[in-house]
């Protein structure tokens, strides 16, 4: 196996493991009555050092990666493909975002239907429950539509530029537009801020920090992407925010309560892999790799 692959494989098994201790922690080192952490949690002391050594391996590995040329790649030419299934990997996760998006929308906008009249949409009783497993804290119904409305905008920005990666032998490239990779982190960053809003008065520090670490991470890969575009950057600024933002993705499954939040950050860990993916292989497929 060629030392490409060591990247997104750390990230995913880090991710994983991450998300065993999450899920362990949240069972057993909070308070049931009063939601503060216990003192001494193990899972808890356990996650919060393996991510920082994750954070040092990611990074370990970004520096073993082969060295570019002056102007490095560029997208979509150098993350494009004939292998369909490297492709697939991040439409699929796009497309879970876009669905997370969508459910969020509905749902808030169902509960501001539902509560004309009965004290308007701004009424203090009006709640929905944060996408916090451990934080236990609310939303508002215009809250949860415009960070549904965020999500949908990123996914559907990021849609036609995943599909133009697609190499068919004797067709003509796709091609997008690069301005459509520069929605995802704008609409990420305000999706950020509207999930600290919330979760920053919890005083419960390890009850958020993962969902808001997976936020800013999924942002600042976004970000280094639509760099790829405008010539603005190098492999070794990209790779790491990618491998770290699908690690605490899927650390954030475990604080995920609904269905959105869930295809959230699941989609987000596909789609960052995918990226990372179709542009460490540089149009070889995965088999293609391994063999060499």
């Amino acid at each position: 196996m060629k030392k490409q692959l060591l990247l997104p494989l750390a990230a995913a098994a880090g991710g994983a493991a991450a998300l065993v201790l999450r899920l362990l922690q949240n069972k057993t080192g909070f308070d049931p009555a009063t939601g503060l952490p216990i003192p001494g949690n193990a899972p808890g002391i356990a996650l919060a050092a393996f991510l920082v050594l994750l954070a040092a391996a990611l990074c370990l590995l970004t520096r073993l990666l082969p060295a570019e040329s002056e102007d490095g790649p560029f997208f979509p030419e150098d993350f494009r493909t004939t292998n369909a299934a490297l492709v697939a990997l991040p439409v699929t996760g796009i497309f879970l975002m876009a669905v997370s998006g969508a459910l969020d929308v509905a749902a808030g906008a169902a509960m501001l239907n539902a509560l004309e009249g009965v004290g308007g949409p701004d009424g203090p009783a009006v709640v929905w429950s944060a996408w916090g497993g451990a934080s236990g804290l609310t939303f508002t119904p215009k809250a949860r539509v415009l960070a549904g409305a965020l999500v949908l905008i990123s996914a559907v920005s990021l849609f036609p530029a995943a599909a133009c990666c697609r190499r068919r032998p004797g067709v003509r490239p796709r091609s997008a537009s690069p301005a459509l990779l520069l929605a995802p982190p704008v609409c990420m960053v305000a999706r950020l801020v509207l999930a600290y809003r919330v979760d920053s008065v919890n005083p419960a520090l390890q009850a958020y920090y993962v969902e808001i670490l997976a936020l800013t991470f999924m942002t600042l890969a976004f970000y280094r992407l639509s760099g790829f575009a405008y010539h603005a950057v190098r492999r070794r600024r990209f790779a790491p925010y990618a491998a770290a933002g699908a690690a605490l993705c899927l650390a954030a499954l475990a604080d995920s309560e609904g269905l959105s939040a869930l295809l959230l950050y699941a989609g987000g860990a596909a789609t960052l892999l995918g990226f990372l993916l179709l542009w460490l292989t540089e149009g070889q497929s995965v088999s293609e790799i391994v063999e060499g």
